[in-house]
């Protein structure tokens, strides 16, 4: 499932960029402001339906166009699929195989993309939420049921928290958020374990110790979801929000005895984050045979030698197509690319 062809328009500062892709690994080198981090946020569209550092889209149309268009296309089961998406005044248009209208859903299981960047170290020191939208998308490449268990369930959860606003309860809704919620529940913890096996080596590889993983569900495990949405109700009806539930869940991460949240550096952060990755892109390389296209912005940002030469040998053996930015080739010293490019003021060149 790697993406073979890139072309962009209108996009931030890229007007035209047109790229044919090695499966394997690229690299982009150029200054800051010259548009890497751009072109890779155009690959995320492309896969994910939005940015991985803006939530509206339209601010990514480059100023004076009428709107930006990502096209691809992507090696997938056998077949080379051609993925686009268009945003302009009208909202978000999206094409898959030169039909109209297909789901965002259905672009983004042919193109799986994941990211490291600066920030990634929000999936550490940020809030649950952070932590459910990592693991909702690990889910959702792994196992295809997951998306209508999520759907129903977060409807149901909306039409509960409706009812305790009014103040009527029937009993029935507890019934149908513990059924939906359980799904979800099992099937998080299954991908967790995978999860976990994924990471073996990559704590030690790039921290020096073991990272390991412990799911949250939302409630207590020494009752069923039904009993502890009963037991809250009371407490539910005074914040007119459902307490207790898989929209609670969390992802608990320690390194050896220590808790990644407060007791390491942001750099330790940065590379516990990053194994994370490195393991969800494991894990559909072991389930589907290939681990989609890793995004990797910069990754010697705040990372001392030593920790960027670790990192660069775990991408190096990552069953993964990846597309890797970086200021210049020596500033990721021993990285061997098959396709290097150098970017300058938007514009796109390939490195002899």
């Amino acid at each position: 499932m790697p993406l073979s062809r890139l072309r962009i328009e209108f996009f931030r500062c890229l007007t035209h960029v047109e790229l044919a892709l090695d499966p394997e690994q690229n690299y982009f080198f150029g200054p800051n402001g010259a548009g890497k981090t751009s072109l890779l946020e155009a690959i995320h569209v492309l896969g994910r339906g939005r940015s991985f550092r803006l939530r509206q889209n339209k601010r990514l149309i480059q100023h004076d166009a009428p709107g930006f268009t990502v096209f691809g296309e992507v090696h997938h089961s056998g077949r080379t699929h051609k993925l686009g998406i268009t945003v302009d005044a009208g909202g978000r248009q999206l094409r898959l195989d030169g039909k109209k209208g297909p789901a965002m859903t259905e672009l983004a299981h042919i193109l799986p993309v994941y990211v490291i960047e600066p920030s990634v170290h929000f999936l550490i020191e940020g809030g649950p939420g952070e932590r459910r939208r990592f693991l909702d998308w690990g889910v959702f490449h792994v196992e295809p049921n997951y998306i209508p268990a999520w759907r129903r369930y977060r409807r149901v959860l909306g039409q509960r928290n409706a009812a305790l606003r009014t103040g009527q309860f029937p009993e029935s809704w507890d019934r149908m958020i513990a059924a939906s919620g359980m799904q979800i529940t099992q099937a998080r913890e299954r991908y967790v374990e995978e999860l976990g096996k994924a990471l073996a080596g990559l704590g030690e590889a790039l921290l020096g110790q073991p990272l390991e993983l412990n799911y949250r569900p939302g409630w207590r495990m020494d009752r069923t979801l039904q009993v502890a949405l009963r037991q809250s109700r009371q407490r539910d009806r005074q914040t007119g929000a459902t307490q207790v539930g898989p929209h609670r869940a969390d992802l608990e991460i320690r390194l050896g005895a220590r808790g990644v949240r407060e007791e390491i550096s942001r750099g330790q952060q940065k590379l516990a984050a990053a194994a994370l990755v490195l393991a969800q892109v494991r894990v559909l390389a072991e389930t589907k045979g290939r681990g989609g296209t890793l995004l990797v912005d910069d990754p010697a940002a705040e990372l001392d030698e030593a920790a960027l030469g670790a990192l660069l040998s775990a991408l190096d053996t990552l069953p993964a197509q990846r597309i890797i930015t970086g200021l210049t080739e020596t500033s990721l010293t021993g990285s061997q690319a098959s396709s290097t490019f150098h970017v300058e003021q938007g514009r796109v060149y390939p490195m002899l």
